[in-house]
């Protein structure tokens, strides 16, 4: 789990974020800030997280090159 203790981060919803990145079903679909931070925060290369988020493998090179 990215933090066990809050679910809420900066109006990222951490809960749906995991449950996306973890594969599991049903999970809502995740507004561009949380697949932004998805992105960001998920281990593994560009191409396997850009598959499980739906986007393309140089939009996910590009969030995480993105300075805050």
């Amino acid at each position: 789990m990215l933090n066990e203790v809050a679910t809420w981060k900066s109006g990222v919803d951490l809960v749906a974020v995991q449950r996306v990145l973890d594969g599991e079903l049903p999970h809502t679909e995740l507004r561009a800030e949380e697949l932004r931070f998805a992105a960001k925060s998920a281990k593994g290369s560009a191409r396997k997280v850009a598959r499980i988020l739906g986007v393309t493998e140089k939009t996910v090179a590009n969030w995480r090159e993105a300075e805050e």
